[in-house]
């Protein structure tokens, strides 16, 4: 592994340098609140955060974004490709625990036979700067869920803020690549590393919710038309900000927008939520889900249930933005701490 040290200072000047070679996406405060933009300057990163409200999914994954364009040619329909999917991407400054939910949009977007080409040749373009967190927030809880808050699965550089320094770690071949151009770096000395790994340490230590999600898995699929689902749902206004600051949900509509005098159109995509009572209403009249119960359950078997048996992991990364954002405090601890209540009223041992 590549070590090195990089001066906070030299932000700007690592910027200068890379920005030649990538599209640079980085935290920015607006009004308060962090959120990954395409900067044009270094003073726009933002890196004194917790967290970005808005996770950075939207860099690869857009609310609104263009699949294809198309133009009619007598009776024949010419598909016209993105062009600016070989574009290479930089996402600097991610949070491990959004560093990992790249992985579970890469597992969704190529899972089963027709890959979603669009999302799988940005991702592929991407290179991830990760950013340790020294302070989890109260809200966090990615040691229950398989993570940690200096995890460095899925990211091609590492960074540990060591103060006035950042420990730098390459971790992939990308990552060596992207360290090698900077070349102004000075090598990390033994005590920057043991210094992360205290950091790690102390960051580990301060993480007040834990949960078996092992065990909640195993009491969602014995537990599908249990009354706690009535109980969860009840306070639930159905504002969806769950899912729409989630990093892991995927859910998405397909529009096509003509433009009849020209002969042309494209086609769009754009976030949907399961927490709507559309989502699911079929052309015929009946929808699947149309009370807020179902759906209120659909989104937690969906992440706790369903994600495990598709793909082997769970679908939260305890970036703890659901929590944050419940108007009504309908929150995943209180809902976790519900559906644990099922096994212990069976007497059974709940580990927590």
């Amino acid at each position: 592994m590549v070590e090195k040290i990089l001066n906070k200072d030299d932000i700007g000047k690592l910027y200068n340098e890379l920005e030649k070679d990538y599209k640079f996406y980085a935290p920015t405060k607006e009004k308060g609140n962090i959120s990954f933009k395409k900067i044009s300057s270094a003073e726009e990163i933002e890196l004194d955060f917790l967290n970005s409200k808005v996770p950075p999914k939207d860099v690869l994954f857009p609310q609104k974004e263009t699949i294809f364009e198309y133009k009619y040619e007598g009776k024949d329909v010419i598909i016209e490709e993105r062009k600016d999917l070989e574009d290479k991407i930089l996402i600097f400054g991610v949070r491990p625990c959004d560093v990992y939910s790249f992985k579970l949009l890469e597992d969704f977007f190529a899972f089963g036979n027709f890959q979603d080409d669009v999302f799988l040749k940005k991702r592929e373009n991407a290179t991830i700067i990760g950013l340790g967190c020294n302070t989890p927030r109260q809200t966090c809880f990615c040691t229950s869920v398989g993570g940690h808050p200096f995890q460095k699965e899925s990211t091609d550089v590492f960074l540990s803020d060591l103060g006035e320094n950042y420990l730098v770690e390459a971790i992939s071949d990308k990552g060596k690549n992207l360290v090698s151009k900077l070349s102004w770096l000075s090598d990390a000395k033994k005590s920057d590393i043991e210094k992360s790994k205290e950091l790690a340490k102390q960051a580990e230590e301060s993480f007040t919710t834990k949960f078996d999600f092992d065990l909640v898995t195993k009491v969602l699929d014995e537990n599908f038309e249990n009354p706690v689902w009535q109980e969860i749902s009840e306070n639930c206004i159905g504002c969806s900000s769950c899912t729409f600051l989630c990093p892991t949900c995927t859910c998405f509509d397909v529009i096509d927008e003509n433009d009849e005098y020209n002969n042309r159109g494209r086609r769009i995509r754009i976030w949907d939520t399961c927490q709507s009572c559309l989502y699911t209403l079929e052309t015929s009249g009946h929808n699947p889900r149309p009370a807020k119960i179902q759906r209120c359950r659909n989104r937690i078997m969906h992440k706790f249930s369903y994600y495990p048996s598709n793909y082997d992991c769970l679908g939260c990364v305890g970036c703890g933005r659901c929590i944050t954002a419940c108007p009504v405090n309908n929150e995943l601890r209180i809902i976790i701490d519900k559906i644990l209540e099922i096994q212990e009223k069976s007497g059974e041992k709940v580990s927590a």
